[in-house]
C-alpha cells in the first residue's frame, strides 16, 4: 500500500499539522510506555517491593489527591521547561545557515590533489559518473566506457 498522504518535507508541513503529529506522537509513547507498567510491576513485584506504597504513605486516601496534583504539577514545569527550551532554539537558530559553503575549487588545484593531469580531472569533473581503475603498480586510470 502506498502513503500518498504523508508529507516526507516537514518544511512545507503547516505548523498546525507538525503539532498535531507531534501531540500523536506522544500519545502513541505514552500508551505504549503504559503496556509496560504490568511488567515493571511485576518485577518490582519479584524484587520484594510489594509494600512500596504502604512504606511511602501513599495508601492513604488523604494522599491520593494531594500526590495526583504533585504529579501533575511535575509535568507540567517540565512541558513549560523544555517547550520554552525548544522555542529559545528555534527562535535563536531558525533560517540560519551555521556552516560554510564550500569554496569552488580550479582545475589546476583539483588535479594535484588528485595526482593526475589536468585533463584527468577536467574529465572527472564534467561526467555525471566517473569509474577509476587502479593498475597493480598504484597508478589509476578513468574508464571512459561508462561516461556515456
Amino acid at each position: 500500500m502506498k502513503a500518498d498522504f504523508i508529507i516526507n518535507r516537514p518544511h512545507r508541513q503547516a505548523p498546525l499539522q507538525r503539532t498535531l503529529f507531534a501531540v500523536i506522537t506522544m500519545v502513541a509513547w505514552t500508551l505504549w510506555i503504559s503496556l509496560w507498567l504490568p511488567v515493571l510491576t511485576l518485577i518490582a513485584w519479584l524484587l520484594g517491593m510489594e509494600d512500596a506504597y504502604r512504606q511511602l504513605g501513599l495508601m492513604h486516601p488523604l494522599h491520593a489527591a494531594n500526590d495526583l496534583s504533585i504529579v501533575v504539577t511535575v509535568a507540567v514545569v517540565c512541558t513549560l521547561s523544555m517547550g520554552s527550551w525548544s522555542q529559545y532554539n528555534r527562535i535563536r537558530f531558525a533560517g540560519k545557515q551555521r556552516r560554510r559553503g564550500n569554496r569552488h575549487l580550479d582545475i589546476t588545484e583539483m588535479a594535484p590533489a588528485l595526482a593526475s593531469s589536468v585533463e584527468t580531472a577536467r574529465r572527472l569533473r564534467s561526467g555525471r559518473r566517473s569509474v577509476i581503475h587502479f593498475a597493480h603498480d598504484g597508478q589509476m586510470f578513468l574508464d571512459n566506457s561508462h561516461n556515456a
